[in-house]
């Protein structure tokens, strides 16, 4: 089970990439423009960026428990994040901002259900948040994606 999970965590990472971004651009747009459909199209990409990163988080945590540092020797990791050690750097780091980024994306999500239900949450605020989530989950995933990706996993085409 665990490798599935394991296996499939980059596949997961990018509807809830996708969703932040979009709503950020979104989020951008009503800052300038008012427009119900655009708000409905934000508040729908934050709860699915929440949503998604659910399985995306977990699938994570296999991956994390199954790699191995560039030593060879698997990521220590006494909780769900590896520990913050040299040989875990960049991995920490990702989830890190991994983790970082779900938090925010619950708060936009929560903002997102209130703006469902008739609230108007501040068009400001949403923005920030909703630009910091893009942030943190690009950085993290571009970290994610060059510690599976990088030139170490390819050797053959240097």
């Amino acid at each position: 089970m665990w490798l599935f999970l394991a296996q499939n965590h980059s596949a997961m990472t990018h509807l809830p990439t996708a969703a932040a971004i979009l709503g950020a651009a979104a989020a951008l747009v009503l800052l300038f423009v008012y427009g119900k459909e655009i708000a409905f199209c934000w508040a729908v990409l934050s709860i699915t960026a929440f949503v998604t990163v659910i399985p995306t988080m977990v699938t994570g945590i296999a991956a994390a428990k199954g790699r191995l540092n560039d030593n060879g020797k698997p990521y220590i990791q006494s909780g769900f994040i590896v520990d913050n050690l040299p040989a875990n750097a960049r991995i920490h780091i990702h989830q890190i901002l991994g983790v970082s980024g779900s938090v925010v994306a619950a708060l936009l999500a929560l903002l997102g259900i209130s703006r469902l239900r008739g609230g108007n949450p501040n068009k400001y605020l949403v923005f920030v948040l909703a630009l910091l989530l893009a942030i943190l989950w690009g950085i993290g995933g571009h970290l994610g994606g060059k510690e599976l990706w990088g030139a170490d996993t390819f050797p053959g085409f240097h």
